[in-house]
């Protein structure tokens, strides 16, 4: 058996760590560099690229570059977060069969997990050569306030990078362990993580070993990428007041300008004022332009102020739901290389009354507490009795729609995990042989508001006057916050088949959703991918324009769920009844396990057309065989 390690997989970088030895330490890149850019591209020969070299090509080759792809992760295509994101990002979004989001990289389409298990995959390379040994078991960590859709997508692209993936763990429940295991503590610290693309507050009590969440919460986009946004839009106007040019279509001076932008972010965190200088930006009959702007650190901070100011109102939030007030807060911790900007600091310690602590490295927390765990849990049991006992919560509501669309919610936000719930489903109709059933997670009370987790079809029913069938369904969440099902018929005992559509994903433990294949439908064509064109590109933050949680559930034929929790109804429709069609697949093509600069062969079409998988072979051996997994 290998190595387990810690993997913070994060929006912009991502790092890993490794305990041995008795400490945990971070495991470096080739030139001592401890994180990876979690950026990956195809360049003009045909290379497929992860990390420092997608980056440093990315300016030249926007559209074949994407970055920022776990801000997409487990996001119905059609959700409004969606439709903002692809006004700012430069690579294309496609639809997928299941109205997931796919990238269109060159000529070749991929899925959200198969970028990330490029990342993955290359954080594994780097491990196996740094350790001199096989790296084959994984703690990964994701945002607290990830929903059960993109738990799932990041375990998934664990599997597809070759990692058995012992954990899928909340990012300030990492940064927790690496504050306090080992350190005999008593007191509760509030987790404050900044980072990249998401932004993370959790109350956690500390009592030894033992790791208690009492209220986790936070803004799925609200990060770095914002600020970097706020500093890019400033810049543009600048640009268009002095030579009346909007550069907001031109893909390489926008990747150019984010780029610089982040370095003044940075920069701004050390000096009060930094000079913004891109030589020929662009060149018209006039000649070429350069763009030379100075930023203060005072001016940044009036830009952003509305973006921290964010953070501090969800802070007070949580608190409040963990049942306490900042006094009873003994430490606030900074994580996240956002939560090193100056203004951050000053508004953190204005609000918890002190300064915030300096018992953890803001950039190495989670990878640090994720190798804590990888360690414990791939440990002999005696070692693994002295290691850490988390008891988490459940970040967002989950729940079922009722006729009114309304959700009638099963799990309560900030639930102990594991938990679970039974129903009792009962049909309508006479001979009703199939029961629909959607599941939604948000913190919206509207159903239509909160992001679709799939629906399920219960069928194979036996024949009976309706009313007299009750089917009884047990709803399961497991310690990662990751939901599954079981149904059986009450009457009998049987067991009753179930399948999900869950746009394309695959559930955990290596299991396919058999999805009932619809006819297709005409789509309207998408957005042109890129920057929208509009003057200086005013309005385009996601961080003003998307709600924390929001999304929206496309056109379905699947009946209404329940109305009420203890006897519930559907309408048996013919696209529901014994669905037996083939699962099918978008077109993709694999992130294969060589080396990033390997010569990849150009798919012959770029369209999202189903590949039917072998008659003779199931959905996940064809599945297996097509990411070679063997």
């Amino acid at each position: 058996m290998g190595k387990a390690i810690g993997i913070d997989l994060g929006t912009t970088n991502s790092c890993a760590a490794i305990f041995e030895n008795g400490r945990p330490r971070l495991i470096t890149y080739k030139g001592g560099e401890t994180t990876i850019p979690s950026v990956f591209a195809i360049d003009e020969q045909g290379n497929r690229l992860v990390g420092h070299e997608a980056k440093r090509q990315a300016q030249l080759n926007p559209n074949n570059t994407v970055y920022g792809a776990k801000r997409l992760m487990g996001r119905n295509y059609h959700s409004k977060t969606i439709d903002k994101i692809r006004q700012v990002f430069t690579y294309e979004l496609r639809e997928g069969e299941q109205s997931e989001v796919l990238i269109k990289v060159k000529d070749q389409i991929f899925t959200l997990e198969q970028i990330s298990a490029a990342i993955l995959r290359k954080i594994k390379e780097v491990a196996e050569e740094s350790l001199g040994e096989q790296v084959d078991q994984a703690v990964i960590t994701v945002p607290a306030y990830f929903n059960d859709r993109q738990r799932q997508a990041v375990r998934t692209a664990g599997v597809f990078a070759g990692l058995k993936v012992l954990r899928v763990l909340n990012e300030p429940t990492a940064a927790a362990l690496a504050y306090g295991l080992g350190r005999n503590l008593e007191s509760r610290v509030a987790v404050y993580d900044l980072g990249g693309g998401t932004f993370d507050i959790s109350v956690i009590d500390i009592k030894d070993r033992i790791f208690e969440v009492v209220a986790t919460g936070g803004d799925t986009f609200l990060g770095g990428m914002d600020f970097d946004d706020r500093i890019m839009q400033k810049i543009l106007e600048d640009f268009y007041k002095k030579h009346n040019i909007d550069l907001s279509i031109n893909r390489v001076a926008i990747q150019r300008i984010r780029d610089a932008a982040e370095t003044a972010k940075i920069s701004l965190s050390e000096v009060s004022s930094y000079t913004i200088e891109i030589p020929a930006i662009t060149t018209t009959e006039e000649g070429s332009f350069n763009i030379n702007i100075t930023i203060t650190r005072d001016t940044l901070n009036e830009w952003c102020m509305d973006l921290v100011d964010r953070t501090i109102a969800t802070c007070t939030r949580i608190i409040k739901e963990a049942g306490c007030t900042v006094k009873d807060v003994d430490e606030m911790l900074l994580v996240g290389g956002q939560s090193r900007m100056p203004l951050v600091q000053q508004k953190v310690q204005e609000f918890i009354g002190k300064a915030p602590s300096k018992g953890v490295n803001p950039d190495e927390a989670v990878a640090i507490g994720a190798a804590m765990m990888a360690h414990s849990l791939s440990s002999s049991s005696a070692e693994a009795d002295y290691g850490p006992t988390l008891l988490d919560v459940l970040p967002m509501p989950i729940g079922i729609n009722k006729v009114d669309g309304t959700m009638h919610v099963l799990f309560n936000k900030n639930q102990p995990l594991p938990d679970y719930k039974t129903r009792t489903l009962t049909t309508s109709k006479d001979n009703q042989r199939s029961i629909m059933l959607r599941l939604y997670q948000g913190d919206s009370k509207m159903c239509d508001e909160n992001e679709q987790l799939g629906t399920f079809i219960f069928s194979g029913i036996r024949p009976a006057p309706k009313g007299q069938v009750q089917i009884e369904v047990t709803f399961h969440i497991d310690s990662e916050g990751i939901l599954n099902l079981t149904a059986k018929d009450k009457a009998t005992g049987q067991t009753v088949q179930q399948t999900l559509q869950m746009g394309g994903n695959i559930t955990p433990g290596g299991k396919s959703s058999k999805v009932k294949t619809a006819a297709a439908k005409p789509k309207k064509p998408a957005a042109k991918p890129g920057v929208a064109p509009s003057p200086l590109m005013m309005g385009s933050s996601l961080a003003n324009s998307v709600a924390p949680a929001g999304g929206e559930d496309p056109a379905s034929d699947v009946s209404d769920g329940p109305s009420e929790p203890q006897a519930v109804t559907a309408e048996d429709t013919a696209a529901a009844a014994e669905p037996t069609a083939t699962a099918t697949a978008p077109k993709v093509t694999p992130v294969a396990p060589t080396t990033t600069a390997a010569k990849t062969t150009p798919a012959p079409t770029t369209a999202v057309t189903p590949v039917k998988p072998p008659e003779k072979k199931g959905f996940w051996a064809w599945l297996k065989s097509l990411f070679g997994l063997g």
